[in-house]
């Protein structure tokens, strides 16, 4: 067995741990990133179209269409598959949940699950309980391996190709969405699969805006240029941020990117297995405090096959209690905020680092600087 067949085994295992820990009989997983972590499948056609069921006794069964077979058969790891045709696709799939003896009890399905086969389990699975587990299973992959850190530095890479191309491109007259092709452009053309999400470029009073995606605005001087972007290498994410101020700059931004840097800094020495969620947001909050600027949003977000994946690194409006810790080989992007006084500068500064025993390891090496 190569190094990631006894991976995508090993991820296997936890599931079946987790879902005795959770009581459930099964998983019905329909997400890409679920599909990958627990097949070892890239290919983007099975993670739009596939299904995995994980049950306690058998090899999990990965379900395709049936053009799309062979790619599963090259790339998938310890797992049996099943095809299925676009009429199919229910039916294939509540009669392997029978056929496993699975069809009474609680399973555990994710949000693409239920939305793809709410119809066909009430209808053939009536005795069945169906429980969204997508924030539970996300649990397996806060954790990364050495080969998933791997992927993720050579992701951040790219993204630090990519910003020095979009900074490099600021001047008056360029379209916000100019910037954001070159940039996107550079990454692909490094091995970007993909890109994290639409390119943040923001201008001007744009900058301020909570997702101000790349428009055809046009840059002018004195505007703030506000640049959040990512690179995906085999399927995992990165993220960096990175703010510029056409011709001068004034004292009051210097100032409010000065304070938001140094929050930065003390949040990664900080960055340590064992620390709780509450201790990471207090020190952020606890380091802009003597400026007379403030946080807006929360700290970070871990990162992995999808962008945001959870835990994030605040205290409210999470499923998990703050008290939660991070461990060590977790990977988080950080500062995902701005600051303000009277007003919204707009100013971003976000970076991707791994969890050590002594503090947070950037992976993003692009200089933090108003540029």
């Amino acid at each position: 067995m190569g190094n990631i067949d006894h991976e995508v085994a090993q991820r296997q295992k936890r599931a079946r741990k987790l879902m005795n820990n959770k009581g459930f009989n099964a998983l019905v997983l329909a997400t890409g990133e679920n599909i990958q972590y627990l097949t070892g499948v890239t290919e983007a056609s099975i993670h739009q179209c596939g299904v995995v069921i994980v049950s306690r006794q058998t090899q999990p069964i990965l379900g395709v269409m049936w053009l799309d077979k062979k790619a599963a058969q090259e790339q998938a790891k310890e797992v049996m598959i099943k095809v299925y045709t676009p009429h199919s696709l229910g039916k294939v799939v509540t009669r392997t949940i029978e056929r496993l003896g699975i069809a009474k009890g609680t399973i555990g399905i994710d949000d693409r699950a239920l939305h793809v086969f709410r119809n066909s389990f009430r209808r053939s699975l009536p005795h069945a309980e169906f429980v969204n587990a997508s924030i539970t299973v996300q649990e397996l992959r806060w954790v990364k391996s050495e080969q998933e850190i791997r992927f993720i530095q050579k992701a951040c890479e790219i993204a630090d190709q990519g910003m020095q191309v979009a900074l490099e491109s600021v001047e008056p007259g360029i379209t916000e969405l100019q910037i954001a092709a070159l940039a996107e452009s550079r990454m692909m053309k490094l091995g970007s699969d993909r890109m994290k999400h639409r390119t943040i470029v923001a201008s001007g009073p744009r900058a301020g805006f909570v997702h101000p995606f790349a428009t055809q605005k046009k840059i002018v001087k004195g505007d703030i240029v506000a640049i959040d972007i990512g690179a995906v290498y085999h399927g995992y994410c990165s993220d960096i941020a990175r703010t510029a101020v056409v011709e001068r700059t004034s004292e009051e931004l210097k100032d409010g990117f000065n304070a938001l840097r140094n929050a930065q800094d003390v949040v990664l020495q900080k960055l340590c297995s064992g620390v709780s969620m509450q201790q990471i947001d207090a020190v952020a909050r606890g380091a802009i405090k003597p400026s007379k600027y403030h946080l807006i949003g929360h700290v970070g977000h871990s990162i992995g096959l999808i962008v945001e994946e959870y835990p994030w690194l605040m205290t409210r409006g999470t499923p998990y209690p703050d008290t939660t810790k991070l461990k060590k080989n977790m990977v988080v992007a950080f500062l995902q905020s701005s600051i303000r006084s009277k007003r919204c500068f707009g100013i971003r500064l976000e970076d991707t680092a791994v969890i050590t025993e002594s503090g947070g390891k950037m992976l993003t090496s692009y200089p933090r600087e108003l540029f």
